[in-house]
């Protein structure tokens, strides 16, 4: 499996070292946006799960550059795309600007919560012949792809802790599977062995739900807790020494700054996403 290659860079936090994945660099920014899971959403694509020649609709909302990166992969494989997004001023035009000028097609809907717009899209979906992908690409190759991304990093660094954001919890599935998979050893799975701290945005109930579904390990190694600041919130005031994303990333750095003292042994932060802001050319209001 072809897998793409970012660096691994080492930060002090009160300092202890941290090393940091820095998966923001997997777009460029430019023709993808600055996210972990652009290489992973192509596996499904290229998989007999879609059929090419059907049109191919996806609901993409605020925070998310889903649109983004399915117009352009869409119009790499020669699928007709649709963008179904919530229609209000705050989802960012620029986002729609994109996704046009890769070729796709704009749906827009009704806001309501996510839930009832994606069962919505799923009735229309039907209707006019259109094939979804899994909601936040809850599929095996997907998993299995940010596995083995996983396993990469294992192959030369050892790590006791792995620090990663959890938004729908499947990205995080396949990275926090590998990295509790012990091989031989799996008989260390206690309090010994390696854990996995992470916030997350959504409830806990459906966090965990995603994680027991995808095997990602034993729940008494993962730990969850919920961020201080809300989901909108990006942290005006706070700086992060690497581009990260403010809905999740930013976050969990934040946390990691208020807890890495407790943390024994060493550390690996997985940065998911780039700078929502910077994508859709604003700044954050500290700089404004």
């Amino acid at each position: 499996m072809d897998l793409i290659q970012t660096p691994i860079e080492t930060y002090s936090l009160k300092g202890i070292e941290v090393d940091v994945k820095r998966d923001d660099l997997v777009g460029d920014g430019d023709i993808f946006p600055r996210w972990s899971k652009i290489e992973g959403i192509r596996k499904i694509l290229e998989s007999d799960y879609i059929d090419k020649s059907k049109p191919l609709t996806h609901l993409s909302v605020y925070g998310s550059w889903t649109g983004w990166v399915l117009s352009r992969l869409c119009q790499e494989y020669d699928i007709e795309f649709i963008s179904a997004y919530p229609n209000t001023e705050k989802f960012p035009k620029v986002l729609l600007e994109r996704v046009e000028g890769n070729g796709g097609k704009l749906h827009p809907m009704r806001p309501n919560m996510m839930a009832f717009m994606q069962n919505k899209l799923n009735t229309q979906a039907k209707e006019n012949g259109w094939q979804q992908l899994p909601v936040a690409f809850n599929h095996p190759l997907y998993i299995s792809y940010m596995g083995e991304r996983m396993k990469e990093v294992l192959k030369d660094n050892e790590y006791d802790n792995l620090v990663v954001s959890i938004g729908s919890g499947v990205t995080a599935s396949g990275l926090i599977k590998e990295f509790l998979e012990y091989g031989d050893d799996w008989w260390k799975l206690d309090s010994e062995s390696r854990k996995v701290y992470s916030i997350t945005m959504s409830a806990f109930s459906s966090t965990k739900k995603i994680l027991n579904e995808n095997h990602a390990g034993d729940l008494k190694n993962i730990i969850l807790e919920k961020s201080p600041y809300g989901f909108d919130d990006m942290m005006d005031d706070y700086e992060v020494p690497f581009d990260c994303n403010e809905f999740w990333d930013k976050k969990q750095w934040y946390w990691l700054e208020q807890n890495i003292e407790n943390l024994k042994g060493k550390t690996l932060f997985w940065n998911i996403g780039g700078s929502y802001l910077k994508s859709i050319g604003k700044k954050n209001k500290k700089n404004t």
